[in-house]
C-alpha cells in the first residue's frame, strides 16, 4: 500500500543542502501529517470520500491533503493531544485527596529542619 502523505522530501531544491525555509517546512509537514492520513484514509471509503468530496488518491490527484477536512481532523487532533497531555494526573477524586493528606501521612515524621546544636 502506497500511502502517499507519507512521502517527503527535506532538500527541496535538490542543492545538497538543508536551508532554514526547508526545516520550517519539513515542521509544517509534520505537524499535518495526522490529518493528511486521516483524510487519505477516509478516501479509501467510497461512500464517505464521495459525501466529503475528497479526492486523495493518485487517480484524481491530492488536493484533498490541504483542504478544510484535513485541517479540521488535524486541529482536532493536536488538541486532543493538548487535552490528553494536560489531564496526566488531573483525575485523582477530591475525597481521595483529603484523606491522604489527613490519614496517609499518620506515621510519617515531617522534617523540622536542622536541629540546634545542644549546649
Amino acid at each position: 500500500m502506497n500511502i502517499q502523505a507519507l512521502h517527503f522530501v527535506l532538500d527541496i531544491d535538490g542543492n545538497g543542502s538543508v536551508a532554514g525555509w526547508e526545516i520550517i517546512d519539513a515542521l509544517k509537514w509534520g505537524f499535518s501529517l495526522p490529518g493528511r492520513l486521516m483524510v487519505e484514509g477516509l478516501g479509501n471509503i467510497p461512500f464517505i470520500a464521495q459525501a466529503f468530496g475528497i479526492q486523495a488518491s493518485a487517480a484524481t490527484g491530492y488536493a484533498s491533503f490541504h483542504s478544510l477536512l484535513a485541517t479540521a481532523l488535524n486541529l482536532l487532533f493536536w488538541v486532543g493531544c493538548l487535552v490528553l497531555v494536560t489531564r496526566i494526573g488531573a483525575d485523582r477524586p477530591a475525597a481521595q485527596a483529603a484523606t491522604d493528606e489527613s490519614a496517609g501521612t499518620a506515621g510519617i515524621q515531617h522534617y523540622r529542619g536542622p536541629r540546634a546544636p545542644k549546649t
